[in-house]
């Protein structure tokens, strides 16, 4: 069950967010992960928010959610933040979930502009669901994709939204082509960056690994421990 997805739950109070983000300024020890390279992961006061301001907005993202945790093991909350990126942490802020995803408004608002750009908005939230999947996995995955860099844990994450993205939408190769652009808009070349998140095309090869592979009837698990394997070697 969703626990993080009610609309009650998923349009709480700001306050109990803005808390949340002192709390990931002052303690070291709280992970973050974020979907681009290019931002801070500092969250403003100002930048954040209970709601998007458009209900049916609000509607069409939580479903998606839903969506993704119907596939994911995971559990956790999701709060808006005004950002062009969007972030996951360790930390709770929802009473009952396990880790927090951070919806940038500006990030998934522009990547609805293009036609299906829904698809690129699923893309963005499986990744940040990928992410709370390294942090609370038996497996232990963010340690075990630790680097110098954030490359590795990126990739991984990019290969279990491809994943998703198959089981929500089958084979849909129109579709697919959109996701990877925007993936590859997402790339960078930064490989001595500590923020790096990998090369254009690093990035639509393990969105397309994972999709494949999904495609093809490997289990979630089976996926993730192959996803390890293959961004070693990309």
């Amino acid at each position: 069950m969703c626990n993080g997805c009610t609309r009650r739950n998923f349009l709480a109070s700001t306050m109990a967010f803005a808390l949340a983000a002192v709390a990931t300024e002052a303690k070291a020890d709280i992970r973050i992960a974020c979907a681009t390279s290019t931002q801070s992961t500092r969250f403003q006061r100002g930048d954040m928010l209970g709601r998007s301001g458009d209900p049916a907005f609000d509607s069409a993202l939580i479903a998606e959610l839903r969506r993704i945790l119907a596939v994911f093991p995971v559990n956790p909350g999701f709060k808006y933040i005004t950002d062009n990126n969007a972030f996951s942490m360790d930390a709770a802020v929802v009473d009952g979930t396990t880790g927090t995803v951070l919806i940038g408004l500006k990030l998934v608002k522009d990547l609805l502009k293009p036609d299906q750009g829904g698809v690129s908005v699923a893309c963005v939230l499986a990744h940040e669901c990928a992410h709370i999947f390294q942090f609370f996995s038996k497996e232990q995955y963010y340690d075990r994709l630790d680097g110098p860099t954030q490359r590795l844990r990126e990739l991984h994450a990019d290969f279990l939204a491809g994943y998703y993205l198959a089981k929500r939408m089958g084979t849909a190769p129109n579709a697919m082509r959109l996701v990877e652009k925007a993936m590859i808009d997402f790339g960078d070349y930064h490989n001595a960056d500590p923020k790096d998140h990998g090369t254009p095309g690093q990035r639509s090869a393990a969105l397309d690994k994972g999709y494949t592979l999904s495609l093809g009837g490997m289990t979630f698990e089976d996926a993730a421990s192959e996803g390890e394997k293959y961004v070693r070697v990309l």
